[in-house]
């Protein structure tokens, strides 16, 4: 009796000890979604708003809440070959600047606590690295739980990139200029879905 006791108190306090770290693990995720919306004002002043996408990217969180994300600025689509050219060349410049890098630092105690088919909303700060440029700010977020080991994040509202913060703005005016267009809005809209998938 004694033994099974203490044996009890055993497996107890092991389950104690790991019950603080119970999500211990990196989640990572491949070629998520990431859209974004670019207007442009044509010489009659008519405003045409397309959708493009980054095809390749690949994110990761730790187990102590690093979050980083890789973007493949060459991965960039509008269904316009030429258009992706011009963009990879004049816009992104990605022979200097082949990536755009997204970091922050995520309270996970919020995501552990999460049970399968629960959602949170949460108001993340993160940085973005891209075209030489370093720029601070803030995404609202919603991150559910599909099951153990899976969870969904996705922009709740897009993220707002200025083209000027980011150092585009001549890439910006040569597209203006060879499209025959009055401007290009230099507000950009971004937004991103993702699975995570929990590696043990």
């Amino acid at each position: 009796m004694k033994k099974n006791i203490i044996s009890f108190m055993l497996i107890t306090a092991a389950m104690s000890a790991y019950g603080g770290n119970m999500d211990a693990g990196l989640w990572t995720a491949q070629d998520s979604t990431i859209t974004f919306l670019s207007s442009k004002i044509n010489k009659q002043l008519n405003s045409i708003t397309e959708q493009s996408s980054f095809t390749a990217n690949k994110s990761q969180l730790d187990a102590e809440g690093n979050f980083t994300m890789n973007i493949d600025l060459s991965s960039v689509k509008t269904n316009i070959d030429l258009r992706d050219q011009r963009l990879k060349d004049w816009v992104f410049e990605t022979g200097q600047f082949a990536n755009a890098e997204i970091s922050g630092k995520v309270e996970m105690s919020a995501i552990n606590k999460l049970q399968e088919g629960e959602a949170i909303s949460l108001q993340q700060p993160l940085l973005i690295n891209i075209h030489g440029k370093k720029i601070n700010f803030n995404a609202n977020l919603s991150i559910q739980r599909n099951m153990n080991n899976k969870i969904t994040v996705s922009t709740r509202t897009p993220v707002i990139l200025d083209i000027k913060q980011m150092g585009m703005t001549e890439g910006v005016a040569r597209m203006v200029e060879v499209m025959g267009l009055s401007s290009i809005v230099e507000q950009v809209p971004v937004s991103f879905d993702g699975i995570f998938t929990r590696n043990s």
